[in-house]
């Protein structure tokens, strides 16, 4: 697994390094939509119509592939690349 970052150690607009080398698939980018509306993994599972399982492994690849901890920070980074609103 790639070095995790905190929000302090990049500034905003700035993509998280390796980011874009792992690019997210669209069924991750529509999870991190859903977490970026305050949606919990059993809310994203019964939207999504999938396992709890299911949703908790796309939420942990998000994560993974941002190279982030926490919903929170993914969140910042999708608001920064435009792919949410704030």
């Amino acid at each position: 697994m790639g070095t995790i970052m905190t929000d302090a150690a990049y500034s905003p607009g700035q993509a998280i390094p390796g980011a874009v080398s792992c690019a997210l698939t669209a069924r991750e980018l529509e999870v991190l939509r859903l977490m970026a509306d305050g949606l919990s993994t059993k809310e994203i599972a019964a939207r999504l119509e999938v396992s709890f399982k299911t949703a908790a492994c796309h939420r942990y690849r998000v994560l993974q592939k941002l190279c982030v901890e926490t919903t929170v920070s993914a969140v910042r980074w999708a608001i920064r690349q435009g792919i949410v609103e704030p």
